[in-house]
């Protein structure tokens, strides 16, 4: 028995030198590994990490040690189940984590690497590095997602942009940019109040969030709702009190309103901000000139027109000065010039209907009716809802004593904005008055001119005007008088001072 006892000593001591030996062995494999891949010798290291797990396959610094040699060799597949095999070791091992995140987000899988770091969480009791983890991938998920839903909508795959941002505030329901983003594909779409719902989601995550209070500002702008625009811009400013576009922003609000001084305050603040900016030094030369202090409209209309000579408009904004000061050859000058602008536009953009309007205006007043007729009906029939081209075909109109049709004209510009607009019911008043005056002591009106037109039509009346092109002819209707023009091309002949 005693020899036995002894005997069974003596082997637990073999056993117990091989296996000690077996670790030193299995260790000496490791650092072998481990100088290999620092020496970026990735085959050698997969070869000694092999040998030391053959040795000890419990070791989690070996699998993962060969994990990332594989990794480097391009094995990705074969990384990916030793990252596991360390995390089966040793379920609170972080950076085989990482690396399987590392994969999975390379890859796209986000979803997946979120659901994997979250029983990951479970299973390691809550550990704080795996829960970094998570909200990391979780960012750079979300920025996946809204750099892919950009590039969709910009691509006009609007279904696959909103399906996109709408999985985003899912994963992150509490940030901020992301409905700010939806706030924003809405308002491109014109769907005003779907866009004031994202936007409001925003602010109400982030009361700080100035760029969603400015996009409401934006919209209400657009739908002419201009108080509420200028309460949205001002909170801005509370945030960013030097941030000249919403600043410029205010000012045109103001002017909308024909509150000119305010609007001038701001104006003259942005461009103190951003004196480079001509859309701001325009925007104050046209307070100015509304304001009536034409000096300095003119000064700044000049200033704008040295920076760009074609800048829309400017030519017949400082016609117009002239025509007020009495200076008719400056005046037409720049109306010739504003003229042959839009024709070099014209001929890159031929239907675009803001150059229309700028060329009728000009033709208008250089009394081109025919052709600033032409011009602004083209301008409406591309943009019904362009109130500036109503208003010049009014000033077309009454320049042609059409004055009836002016007031119709304006009452459509007065339709197109939600807020009153003092200068247009000034302007009516002026063509009423235009009107009583023009008819006024032609209670007796005697037709003496006749038009006979190819169709077979006559018209009888009094020519008010004759030229190449057209004939304008003040006829009766009824108990009232107007005045219709006739083109000479559907005219057969005329017969001047007798009635029929």
């Amino acid at each position: 028995m005693k020899k036995f006892i002894e005997a069974l000593i003596v082997l637990i001591l073999l056993i117990t030198l091989v296996f000690i030996g077996k670790n030193k062995l299995a260790a000496f494999y490791y650092n072998q590994g481990y100088e290999s891949y620092e020496a970026k010798l990735y085959k050698e290291a997969v070869k000694y990490f092999n040998k030391s797990i053959s040795i000890n396959p419990s070791v989690v610094l070996v699998h993962y040690g060969l994990g990332n040699a594989y990794l480097q060799e391009g094995l990705e597949e074969k990384a990916i189940k030793e990252y596991k095999e360390a995390i089966k070791l040793n379920s609170r091992f972080v950076w085989g984590y990482e690396s399987l995140a590392d994969i999975y987000t390379r890859k796209g899988l986000y979803k997946e690497t979120i659901e994997m770091l979250s029983q990951a969480q479970t299973i390691a009791d809550g550990n704080k590095e795996i829960a970094d983890l998570i909200k990391y991938t979780s960012s750079i998920y979300l920025s996946a997602l809204l750099n892919t839903s950009i590039d969709a909508f910009q691509a006009n795959d609007k279904l696959k942009a909103y399906g996109l941002l709408n999985k985003a505030i899912e994963v992150k329901p509490d940030f901020a940019y992301t409905h700010y983003v939806l706030g924003y594909f809405y308002y491109i779409d014109q769907k005003y109040d779907q866009a004031i719902i994202a936007l409001g989601d925003a602010i109400r995550i982030d009361n700080r969030f100035y760029l969603a209070y400015k996009l409401l500002g934006d919209i209400y702008f657009k739908e002419h709702l201009f108080y509420k625009a200028i309460n949205e811009y001002r909170k801005v400013l509370l945030i960013d009190k030097r941030n000249s576009v919403v600043l410029s922003n205010l000012g045109l609000a103001y002017m909308n309103l024909e509150k000119y001084e305010e609007a001038e305050s701001f104006l003259r603040e942005a461009l103190s901000f951003s004196p480079n900016n001509i859309n701001f030094r325009y925007s104050l030369a046209s307070i100015y000139k509304d304001r009536g202090k034409l000096k300095e409209a003119a000064l700044e209309y000049k200033k704008v027109i040295d920076m760009r000579i074609d800048y829309p408009n400017v030519h017949n904004d400082l016609g117009d000065i002239y025509r007020q000061e009495v200076q008719t050859e400056e005046a037409d000058k720049e109306y010739q010039k504003e003229i042959t602008i839009c024709q070099k536009r014209l001929l890159k953009d031929p239907n675009n209907p803001f150059t229309l309007n700028d060329i009728a205006y000009a033709y208008s007043r250089i009394k081109e009716y025919n052709l600033a007729r032409k011009n602004i009906n083209k301008s409406i029939a591309l943009k019904p809802d362009y109130q500036e081209a109503y208003l010049t075909l009014a000033m077309i109109q009454k320049a042609l004593g059409e004055h009836n049709k002016a007031l119709v004209s304006l009452e459509k510009a007065k339709g197109l904005v939600k807020q009153k607009q003092v200068f247009i019911d000034n302007e009516a008043l002026s063509v009423k008055e235009g009107l009583k005056t023009h008819f006024q002591g032609k209670e007796n009106f005697q037709p003496v001119d006749t038009v006979y037109l190819k169709n077979g039509r006559i018209f009888q009346g009094i020519i008010q005007k004759d030229n190449k092109e057209s004939i304008t002819l003040e006829i009766k209707i009824g108990t009232s008088s107007g005045a219709v023009t006739l083109y000479r091309n559907d005219i057969e002949r005329i017969i001047k001072g007798k009635r029929i």
